[in-house]
């Protein structure tokens, strides 16, 4: 059964608009800053990570050398080189796994945005699309924080820097409130098909009613 349009107002319409505009925005930025990413972590000295390092007081330049600073030092870019082929593989899935992510998001905002343009309200896709965003949001974060943490490992291994760490638990809740979203997201879904159903027994009862006058 199709599902009507619902009349839509001057500021539905914007609104719609505007997302779609500000999606087509945020596809760009998802393509250069995952560009950016991949020049940043894979250069001519090897496999770039930040590490912890002890702390130890330093003195450096910023503002391209016009200031000279002094503090403390956490943390340190390292370069890798014979990193082995399984950590590598999991950085680059977790670039990817990143973008692939941030594109499904996008993509189903885009398409309910473009879905309420048409009046199109409680529909099959729009479910499907909150569904997405939903399991996006709730999954993929933690296999991230799972493969970025493979490759860490690969690197610290090469470098000779100790035993291999497994995934810290401060890791997995960092993203926790990217789960509790996911969720959220999800129960809209469960929503809207709860108002599909709605809809066509409305649509039903009222098709029944005019076979009866």
């Amino acid at each position: 059964m199709a599902a009507s349009a619902t009349p839509q107002t001057r500021s539905d319409t914007a609104d719609a608009i505007t997302v779609i505009f500000l999606s087509a925005a945020a596809l760009v930025i998802v393509g250069v800053s995952t560009a950016l990413r991949i020049g940043s972590t894979f250069r001519d000295s090897g496999i770039a990570w930040v590490i912890p390092i002890d702390e130890q007081p330093i003195s450096a330049t910023a503002d391209s050398g016009a200031v000279q600073v002094e503090g403390i030092a956490q943390q340190a870019m390292v370069f890798a080189t014979g990193v082995d082929a399984g950590s590598v593989a999991a950085i680059v899935a977790a670039i990817a796994l990143w973008a692939i992510a941030a594109l499904v998001v996008i993509g189903s905002v885009a398409l309910v945005a473009w879905n309420l343009l048409r009046g199109r309200i409680f529909v099959p896709g729009n479910a499907r699309a909150f569904d997405a965003i939903g399991w996006t949001l709730a999954v993929a974060p933690f296999v991230i924080v799972i493969l970025e943490t493979i490759g860490r490992n690969g690197v610290t291994a090469t470098l000779g820097l100790g035993v291999v760490d497994p995934v810290h638990p401060i890791e997995f809740w960092a993203v926790t409130p990217i789960f509790a979203t996911g969720v959220a997201v999800g129960l809209i879904a469960v929503a809207f098909r709860r108002g599909i159903r709605l809809r066509q027994q409305k649509e039903g009862l009222e098709k029944e009613t005019e076979g009866l006058v």
